[in-house]
């Protein structure tokens, strides 16, 4: 929504009033929520024309609007209707009576709505009519948010809420209060915390997976060396991990991307998870030296919600095997990307495998795994003799992981092999195509049995996968399609 406005701050112009002066071009929504988000007090008087609105902010919550003859929600959104104007600021004296319980989340997402959708069939946005249409209850996802901290819980709340495909059923502060509430809310989805009092996420998780099975996503903002204790939720079933939201960031993209993951996380069949069986290094056994020398094939495991567990089965086999072929892996996964470093440590720590994360350029050598992730945009090419693989700047209008398959089938052809575990996010599919007319596989982890899906299925319709196999078979069917004769 670009509406624009010139503004006044209007204050008395003495030493502790605060500043006075004028905003050109500044757009209403962004002033709102810049007051909203730090819990400010303040009264809005727009005009347009002849006609004059006033919005109420009290502690960073939008609590009333009015707007000619109309007070409320509707009023709220007829001021940011419209597309020019002016506004000054108020002190905030006699508090009105609440008429808009929503939070700001919602109301501002709603008015940019209403305002595309009024341009789209030519009307006057003054004349916006009645809202959202309603989701239907069946369609709704109902999420229990489990934290320690009340202001994160509510700001989770009103995040999550203001898609309207989110019902939030409940709240807890800790994972004790969460087991209890699980059987009378039969959430969808629950969002777990890492450290809380009386019953901490890690003990939460195994109460959840062995009573009362349901998607867990983990939400936390980790410190150095939590690492592993991520890791160890997504073994014990946690479907995905997301960063909690933070002020330094844009608030939008925080709320869609934390939005799309909820949605993912919710389609997981939690029945289908199976504790992976990660054979561990052995204690005191000298360490595998890398392999000196370039590989000579190519594979790019890249997994999704639901797939660390698969992932780091999958690795702890098909690295020292690929080994005796001249061949290297790339593994990508959905974490953020200062999880790629640890990942490539627990990989080595945990089962022996060879591992290093994708930060300079690296030469990919025989025996070999390279961790990425989904948002970091990676080529593979040649160095001389040496195949690389380096991280590079964003190409626009190229999905991060299509610009990786597409470089990699340019240079390994038909000794590449491409294998989707639970969750995986293909792009927009260009790179598998490319893939194929190169004479390259693609191989899926059999979809029925994996905990997420949905991000496969596209790839099955549009015919891209080779073979859908199980797990226990994806080492031997990857290893008999390399084609290494020619």
């Amino acid at each position: 929504m670009g509406t624009k406005y010139a503004s006044s701050f209007a204050h008395p112009p003495d030493g502790d009033s605060g500043f006075a002066g004028t905003l050109k071009n500044i757009q209403l929504n962004d002033l709102i929520q810049m007051c909203c988000l730090s819990a400010s007090s303040i009264c809005m008087r727009v005009a347009k024309d002849c006609r004059v609105g006033t919005i109420f902010i009290v502690d960073g919550e939008i609590i009333h609007a009015a707007c000619e003859d109309i007070v409320g929600e509707e009023a709220f959104y007829r001021i940011l209707g419209w597309q020019t104007g002016s506004f000054e600021s108020l002190e905030v004296g006699t508090i009105p009576q609440r008429t808009i319980q929503k939070n700001y989340h919602f109301l501002v997402m709603e008015a940019a709505r209403r305002v595309d959708e009024k341009a789209h069939v030519g009307l006057d946005h003054s004349e916006a009519g009645s809202g959202l249409s309603a989701e239907t209850a069946e369609n709704w996802i109902r999420v229990l948010i489990v934290d320690d901290s009340p202001v994160m819980r509510k700001i989770l709340s009103s995040m999550l809420t203001a898609s309207n495909r989110v019902k939030v059923v409940g709240m807890a502060g800790n994972g004790k209060e969460a087991i209890a509430m699980i059987d009378d809310l039969r959430p969808d989805l629950v969002t777990l915390d890492v450290n809380m009092p009386v019953m901490d996420g890690i003990s939460t998780i195994k109460h959840i997976m062995i009573k009362k099975p349901c998607p867990v996503v983990i939400m936390s903002n980790p410190g150095h060396g939590s690492s592993k204790t991520i890791f160890n939720f997504l073994e014990l079933g946690a479907v995905d991990f997301i960063n909690k939201p933070t002020k330094d960031q844009d608030i939008f993209f925080q709320q869609q991307k934390i939005f799309e993951r909820i949605r993912v996380a919710a389609t997981a069949v939690v029945g289908n998870f199976r504790i992976a069986r990660i054979p561990r290094a052995k204690t005191g056994s000298p360490e595998r030296k890398p392999i000196e020398r370039a590989c000579r094939c190519l594979v790019i495991v890249i997994s999704g919600p639901g797939g660390h567990p698969e992932q780091m089965s999958l690795l702890s086999r098909l690295v020292p095997a690929l080994a005796e072929k001249d061949g290297a892996v790339v593994a990508i996964q959905s974490l953020p990307s200062s999880f790629s470093e640890p990942f490539a440590s627990y990989l080595f720590e945990r089962c022996g495998c060879q591992a290093s994360p994708i930060d300079h350029e690296r030469s990919l050598s025989a025996g070999h795994c390279y961790v990425g992730n989904h948002g970091w945009p990676l080529t593979v090419n040649w160095n001389g003799h040496q195949p690389v693989i380096v991280p590079g700047a964003p190409e626009k209008g190229l999905v991060q992981v299509d610009r990786l398959l597409i470089t990699a089938a340019t240079v390994f052809k038909h000794r590449l092999a491409v294998v989707l575990l639970s969750g995986a996010n293909t792009g927009k599919q260009s790179g598998l195509r490319v893939v194929h007319e190169n004479g390259g596989r693609v191989i899926l982890r059999k979809r029925a049995s994996g905990m997420v899906a949905e991000p496969l299925d596209p790839v099955v319709e549009a015919g891209l996968a080779d073979e859908e196999v199980n797990p226990a078979d994806l080492k031997l069917t990857v290893l008999n399609g390399l084609d290494l004769k020619h």
